[in-house]
């Protein structure tokens, strides 16, 4: 269980430093980038999850 926790404090972690990183490139237009990107992948695809967990940083920073 500790594993699973150590996990997703990471996946956190690295997707605040690639919200962070697109940004400072992009400015403003990051959040809509990031959701361009979001929508073109499919449901089920696993990239999925970790664009929709930088757009939710994005938010943050």
């Amino acid at each position: 269980m500790e594993d699973y926790w150590l996990r997703a404090l990471d996946d956190g972690r690295q997707a605040e430093e690639r919200a962070k990183a697109l940004r400072a490139r992009f400015g403003d237009a990051a959040e809509a980038r990031c959701r361009a990107e979001l929508q073109s992948f499919a449901d089920r695809d696993p990239r999925r999850r970790r664009v929709a967990d930088v757009f939710r940083a994005l938010r943050w920073t």
